[in-house]
């Protein structure tokens, strides 16, 4: 399975698109074992490419034995990017996405996405928040569209796995409260989404848990957090603590618990 897109493939060389990309030379982001992510620039735009260089027998054995599917490579982001545009979320748009060989502790896989310039990511907008309270009005937006997301997400049967403040990305555009353009935020870093038909309480309350704690140390108000439960419910708040409050106590107690092992997000 393949994909690249037309006008961006007329400024690749001329010759083997995926050894061409694997080549790319950029500002490195990430490198762990059998991954890379960089930025690059070709025909005046600027993307990030994930190289995936294969897992190893070991790693997958383990997630194998942890009752995990491993992730092989770039499949699952690329599977994940088209489920959440599926869903109306706004995300990462794909420029190419390859996979060659048949070993799946070896195979080689990749995916390039549009840099989506111009925007700040949740966790450094919000970070001094204590200090420099936001404006009312965008806080409020800020709150009520990740809840909204986050109802939808899971709705739609899909769990981030990573689902934290610094994996949403806002337009700098949508700071002026008086500006025109349309309040969004960008869902990033698919890379170990699951997706399913439905998903088990579980792994949304690994997600919304993720989120809180991710949030804990911003200087959120309780009024701030009961504004996001009755959006994400889509009830009201009395509603919202009768019907689901034993999950609601599960997400509190599980980011606690993060907050306590992991210290405050940096």
């Amino acid at each position: 399975m393949h994909y690249l897109n037309e006008d961006f493939a007329k400024d690749l060389p001329k010759g083997d698109w995926f050894q061409n990309l694997q080549a790319m030379e950029g500002k490195v982001y990430r490198e762990v074992q059998g991954r890379k992510t960089l930025r690059f620039a070709l025909g005046g735009k600027s993307y990030f490419i994930k190289n995936h260089f294969g897992v190893g027998w070991r790693e997958i054995f383990k997630n194998l034995v942890q009752l995990r599917m491993p992730i092989l490579g770039a499949e699952n982001e690329w599977r994940a990017i088209s489920k959440l545009k599926s869903l109306g979320l706004t995300t990462m748009t794909s420029m190419a996405y390859g996979s060659r060989g048949w070993n799946p502790a070896r195979r080689q896989s990749l995916i390039v996405t549009e840099d989506l310039a111009d925007t700040v990511s949740l966790e450094d907008y919000c970070k001094d928040w204590r200090q420099n309270s936001p404006k009312f009005a965008l806080k409020q937006k800020l709150l009520s569209k990740l809840a909204s997301i986050s109802r939808t997400l899971h709705q739609g049967g899909v769990c981030h796995r990573d689902y934290y403040l610094c994996h949403f990305l806002m337009p700098k555009g949508c700071l002026d409260v008086e500006s025109n353009q349309a309040f969004e935020l960008f869902v990033i870093d698919l890379h170990r989404a699951l997706i399913k038909n439905r998903l088990g309480l579980r792994w949304i309350i690994k997600d919304v848990s993720g989120l809180l704690y991710s949030a804990m140390d911003i200087g959120l108000t309780q009024r701030d957090f009961f504004r996001f439960i009755k959006i994400y419910d889509d009830m009201s708040l009395r509603d919202a603590l009768a019907h689901n409050g034993l999950f609601w106590n599960s997400v509190q107690k599980r980011a606690l618990s993060m907050h306590k092992k992991l210290g405050p997000v940096s």
